[in-house]
């Protein structure tokens, strides 16, 4: 009976160690990311420091409406462009509709074409 006592109290024992082990490394490991959160929030604080980030947001902001403004001038060109393409597509439609195309025909070409034959 002790020895059954005895075994189970060292069972228990050898458990509870086990759980206080898991929980020593599990404290160690909090620890570690709390350390690391610090360190995260200590940098996040400096990158954004109130004194420095105001003027570079500024800055990127008119870049960007100069962007914005340059687009819109390049997409106007672009609108021209491309009714100018369209005119010139269609010139050689309008030029044989007004028979522009077409070769009078001179004296000269009728006695050349009529040598050739």
């Amino acid at each position: 009976m002790i020895a059954v006592a005895v075994s189970l109290n060292l069972v228990i024992a050898l458990f509870c160690f086990y759980v206080a082990w898991r929980l020593w490394r599990l404290s160690k490991t909090l620890g570690a990311v709390a350390d690391a959160l610090m360190n995260w929030d200590r940098n996040a604080n400096y990158i954004l420091d109130p004194a420095v980030v105001p003027p570079a947001i500024l800055l990127g902001q008119s870049g960007t409406a100069y962007l914005r403004q340059r687009y819109s001038l390049l997409q106007l060109q672009v609108q021209r462009l491309e009714q100018l393409m369209a005119v010139v597509g269609l010139l050689p439609m309008a030029s044989r509709w007004l028979g522009v195309g077409r070769r009078r025909l001179s004296s000269r070409n009728v006695v050349a074409l009529a040598k050739r034959r």
